[in-house]
């Protein structure tokens, strides 16, 4: 009796060129990267030095404060015997924002080398130079992050489209085909760009968003010079907690699908493309 039918059959998958396609995509990356840098490097360079663009991510320190204010810090965080403070007030533009000020203590606790924990407090000040008791939210970053990521996709999907290749791709012999074997439009391509880079928009978001909540347990300028004193050194922890989350979740998305649906990505199921040898 014939029972080829029963047999075992086997559950791997085919990888879909995953190390060609991954290789590609770390190529065309640092190639169309330095290209909007370089672009953006001399773009910034034929405007004046005091035009707006020019300045959207200028910063400038000046060490000292007012008497007031340095007395002010003093005698809310007198120093100890082994450190060593500086009092300065930096300026920065944000896109779309104008000028911010800001107030940086720093103070060095000796011996003063790389490994000693330095604490530092940065907090807004008005025109006068008096603390504020609000947050700034990171809307250059929003911008900055959100604007490179569609350039990226911008020009991945330019070099996709209607039959072309990304240097990448043209170098591994890989192609993008829509369902009906040609390369897929201008429009197809660029959706399946701006959905293979989402994480990268969602973590600017994301950033945005966590702007937006107080830096310290208090907003009180009295109050904060006393933790200070006190040893308090604010952690990063959270911060390096979200990034891990993030490239958990940025993963996921890129390399789930690959184990799912033989190889095909969600941006490709989606658009209805998949990545073929050229």
């Amino acid at each position: 009796m014939y029972y080829s039918a029963e047999m075992p059959q086997s559950i791997a998958l085919p990888p879909r060129h995953f190390w060609r396609r991954l290789a590609a995509f770390a190529l065309d990356i640092i190639v169309f990267q330095a290209a909007i840098l370089i672009a953006v490097h001399y773009i910034s360079k034929t405007f004046s030095e005091g035009s707006h663009f020019a300045d959207k991510a200028s910063m400038e320190c000046a060490e000292g404060v007012p008497d007031q204010l340095a007395r002010r810090i003093e005698t809310g965080w007198p120093l100890k015997t082994n450190e060593l403070r500086t009092n300065e007030i930096c300026e920065m533009r944000q896109f779309g924002l104008g000028k911010q000020r800001y107030l940086q203590i720093t103070v060095l606790i000796e011996p003063w080398d790389y490994v000693t924990p330095t604490q530092v407090l940065t907090i807004p000040v008005d025109a006068d130079d008096n603390p504020l008791s609000k947050t700034i939210p990171a809307y250059s970053d929003l911008i900055s992050g959100t604007a490179n990521t569609a350039l990226i996709a911008l020009t991945f999907a330019c070099f996709s489209a209607n039959g072309r290749r990304t240097f990448g791709k043209a170098v591994f012999f890989l192609r993008v085909q829509w369902i009906d074997g040609e390369g897929p439009d201008f429009g197809i391509a660029l959706k399946r760009e701006i959905l293979k880079f989402s994480p990268n928009l969602l973590l600017s978001a994301a950033i945005f968003a966590i702007s937006l909540f107080p830096v310290y347990p208090t907003q009180n300028f009295d109050a904060l010079l006393g933790m200070f004193h006190g040893g308090y050194i604010p952690s990063n922890d959270g911060t390096i907690g979200f990034y891990v989350l993030w490239a958990i979740a940025a993963m996921a998305w890129w390399l789930v699908p690959f184990m799912v649906w033989q190889g095909q990505t969600f941006y490709d199921r989606i658009c209805a493309c998949e990545v073929v040898s050229a």
